[in-house]
C-alpha cells in the first residue's frame, strides 16, 4: 500500500508584497543604568497575521513590527525619564537642547526581563 501525497497546507501567516525599512531596538544595562539602542537599520518583508498584525523576520525569529508613531512615543517617554537613547548612532539625552530625531518603524529584540532592571 502506497501513501498518498498530501498537498502543502496553508500557514498561519500571509506574505504581502511590501517590505519595510526599520530599526532594531535593543536595551543594554550596566550596573548603574540602561541604554536603549535603535540601530541596525534593516529592510524586511512584512508578514501579515490575522487581526492586521504585521511581523518581520530577524535572525530567524518573527518580531512584531512597531510603528514610527510608537517609536516617537517611546523615545519621548525614555527622554523624560532621563534614560540614555541612541538612534542610528546619535545620542539623545534629556539635558540636550537638540532632542530631534526621525522616527521609523522598529522591532524590539530585547527580552522583557531586561525592562525589569
Amino acid at each position: 500500500m502506497t501513501a498518498k501525497q498530501r498537498p502543502p497546507q496553508a500557514g498561519n501567516r500571509y506574505r504581502t508584497n511590501r517590505s519595510v525599512k526599520c530599526y532594531v531596538a535593543d536595551i543594554r544595562c550596566g550596573s548603574v543604568s540602561c541604554t536603549w539602542y535603535f540601530s541596525n537599520s534593516i529592510e524586511r518583508v512584512i508578514y501579515l497575521f490575522p487581526g492586521q498584525i504585521e511581523k518581520v523576520v530577524y535572525e530567524t525569529t518573527l518580531y512584531r513590527l512597531q510603528s514610527a508613531e510608537r517609536m516617537e512615543e517611546l523615545v519621548r517617554e525614555l527622554i523624560s525619564r532621563e534614560e540614555t537613547v541612541q538612534i542610528g548612532g546619535k545620542g539623545i539625552y534629556s539635558f540636550d537642547n537638540d532632542k530631534s530625531f526621525q522616527a521609523y518603524p522598529f522591532i524590539e529584540v530585547y527580552a522583557q526581563e531586561d525592562l525589569a532592571t
